[in-house]
């Protein structure tokens, strides 16, 4: 009788509707991919000026961008600009930054790969939304992501691997290293294209509850996008992290109301419960970080599932997350 129960429940799991399940095989996984992170190969000091013309008729105006708002050197033919760059490069080359990311990254045609099956699955989602040109660069360990019009650059020296040991002495933290692998590239990519095309509505956007629902719903788009990456690593959670935290939903959400947290406005408390962070503290030092925002995330899911007509663009384009709340029917 126990083998006829558990096979029923085995029977009825593959039954079960995966809403993240879609057919993309005929759809067009090809971008505009730029690996970057190979120009400054080709700029000289002693040339510098002819060079960065030639950067300038190569890349557009990504050459600007990159020297000028990434690394921040001014404008190539102000005082001071060559110094600074011959500091950036001499600055990468002696702590072995440039050889690691080409090391790392040899294959740029396996790195492009990396995307393709999320650009897929952005297309089926939103057919009339161009995906961003996805420029790969070295920054000096500055922001993983750079967006800017039509274009996402990533910084390749932030994927090295979480043991990459340049990271313990730069300052990172353990629970940062842990997402500097190359594998969250994808996931922080289309986190960076939602962020940038659904930014928070400050006129709702202002308790815990909102801020909840808004990050949760981040999770849902990135489900949605990349249902074939593990649901830790879009988390950027341990696997132990993930677990912790579909197994305490329930006590968390009780605690939230319990304690009438939801409604709370205090940005150093919201982040508390929502922050990145070793642990989510008013749960203990065993608990994941941010952990509100999975049951923010459990939410958006009970919306769409009492609302199939939604889709996910409609979904995205919502302004006030009360308006996903008042209508989710959540109950975990």
């Amino acid at each position: 009788m126990k083998k006829f129960l558990f096979a029923l429940l085995i029977f009825l799991e593959s039954c079960t509707t995966n809403p993240f399940d879609v057919d993309v095989e005929k759809i067009s996984g090809e971008f505009n991919f730029i690996p970057f992170h190979y120009a400054l190969d080709t700029v000289k000091a002693q040339n510098i000026y002819d060079d960065m013309k030639q950067l300038e008729k190569n890349y557009g105006d990504f050459s600007d961008f990159y020297f000028c708002q990434i690394l921040q050197l001014g404008n190539p033919e102000s005082a001071g600009f060559v110094d600074k760059l011959d500091e950036f490069i001499d600055y990468c080359n002696a702590n072995s930054v440039f050889t690691d990311v080409r090391k790392t990254f040899s294959d740029t045609i396996a790195l492009k790969k990396m995307f393709e099956q999320g650009v897929k699955h952005y297309r089926y989602y939103f057919p009339n939304e161009q995906v961003p040109d996805v420029f790969t660069i070295v920054s000096g360990f500055q922001e993983s992501a750079f967006p800017t019009d039509g274009i996402v650059a990533l910084s390749l020296e932030k994927y090295l691997g979480s043991n990459y040991p340049a990271y313990a002495n730069l300052g990172f933290t353990n629970y940062e290293r842990k997402k500097m692998v190359k594998e969250m590239l994808p996931v922080d990519l289309f986190k960076t294209i939602a962020l940038i095309k659904y930014p928070k509505d400050e006129k709702y956007a202002c308790d815990l509850i909102s801020e909840m629902i808004y990050q949760g719903r981040l999770q849902y788009f990135l489900n949605a996008i990349l249902p074939n990456t593990a649901d830790s690593l879009r988390w950027g959670y341990t696997n132990i992290q993930y677990l912790w935290v579909e197994k305490y939903e329930e006590d968390i959400w009780n605690v939230l109301v319990d304690k009438k947290l939801l409604f709370i406005t205090d940005v150093h408390e919201i982040r508390k419960f929502t922050g990145d962070g070793p642990f989510t503290t008013p749960f203990g030092n065993h608990s994941s970080p941010g952990c509100a925002t999975f049951c923010g995330y459990k939410i958006v899911k009970s919306y769409m599932k009492n609302n199939p007509k939604i889709s996910l663009e409609q979904l995205m384009e919502i302004k006030n997350m009360m308006d996903i709340y008042n209508n989710a029917r959540y109950n975990p």
